[in-house]
């Protein structure tokens, strides 16, 4: 478990890198395809990813008052 923790801080801007263009990828995908019903499971994976960051997609950082 140490190792895979150990690699993980290693390798973390990769991981982010593999992170966003798999969104982004996504993303395009959803808006050709003519169906909500992937758009809504998108929103939501982008929801959790939004919650476990610092800062949201608006740019303001979490915690913070609008």
């Amino acid at each position: 478990m140490t190792q895979l923790i150990a690699w993980c801080g290693e390798h973390w801007q990769d991981i982010l890198a593999v992170i966003g263009g798999t969104v982004g990828v996504a993303t395009v995908i959803v808006k050709l395809t003519p169906t909500q019903k992937d758009d809504a499971v998108l929103a939501k994976v982008i929801s959790v990813l939004a919650a476990l960051s610092l800062v949201n997609p608006d740019g303001s950082f979490v915690g913070k008052a609008k």
